[in-house]
């Protein structure tokens, strides 16, 4: 069953990020950035796995050969990770979703946990000191969908899955690469824009999509908790 994306949240480190967004100026950093990035604290930004085509557990393969020599994969110390230019070189933008995932339906016993699940994480703070609450998720969309038609680019728009990357063993699905990423991120809830924007020399891209102001708002992450409300058609409310 597909999720319902009820809004977005976009989170910066710096105040003149956050009005260049509210612009409509969307940065997207290479796939490759995020695979090479080091966070000062903890896993953030920066993942190793990032742009992976496919994984191989050592205890699921039977031997390693390289030209003329083979290696036994109890000598491995971690998973084998394949990754491609192809997909390192393209451009994505990522932003927080408050989706339906995990709640196929929401009554009035369950609406705590439906509130908890869409309230940025914690972990989620570490991110920056201001961020941008789209409140009109399907017109941002919408409005990413006709600037990328302008430019006649190759895209896809979809949240992202994880995986256990102690478990996943083999290739990721086609129409998934670029939007897998490890459980340990779960909770940024992720929604991707990934372009292919054909540069020789890949680098960072900006997305013009219009002015956002009239349908978003600026605010500290954590003054979001505490605004978000959600009620049920019968006036049930939390």
């Amino acid at each position: 069953m597909s999720a319902t994306i009820f809004a977005f949240v976009k989170i910066f480190e710096e105040k003149e990020y956050a009005e260049s967004f509210l612009r409509g100026e969307l940065y997207m950093n290479t796939i490759r950035s995020f695979k090479e990035y080091t966070d000062k604290s903890g896993e953030l930004r920066g993942d190793p796995y990032e742009g992976i085509i496919a994984i191989h557990q050592p205890n699921k393969l039977s031997a390693i050969k390289i030209n003329d020599v083979e290696i036994s994969p109890s000598a491995l110390a971690s998973p084998i990770l394949i990754q491609g230019d192809y997909l390192l070189n393209q451009n994505v933008f990522c932003i927080y979703s408050l989706n339906s995932r995990g709640h196929d339906q929401v009554s009035a016993e369950t609406l705590k946990d439906f509130k908890e699940t869409l309230q940025l994480h914690e972990l989620c703070f570490g991110l920056g000191c201001y961020c941008v609450v789209i409140l009109n998720a399907s017109d941002f969309i919408s409005r990413c969908e006709k600037a990328i038609r302008k430019l006649n680019l190759q895209a896809k728009l979809a949240l992202v899955d994880y995986f256990d990357e102690e478990e996943f063993h083999g290739f990721m699905p086609k129409e998934k690469l670029g939007f897998q990423k490890r459980n340990m991120f779960a909770h940024q809830r992720e929604y991707r824009i990934k372009i292919d924007t054909n540069q020789s020399d890949p680098r960072p891209f900006t997305l013009e999509v219009g002015d956002l102001s009239d349908i978003s708002i600026l605010m500290k992450p954590q003054d979001f908790n505490d605004s978000l409300n959600i009620s049920l058609p019968n006036g049930t409310m939390i």
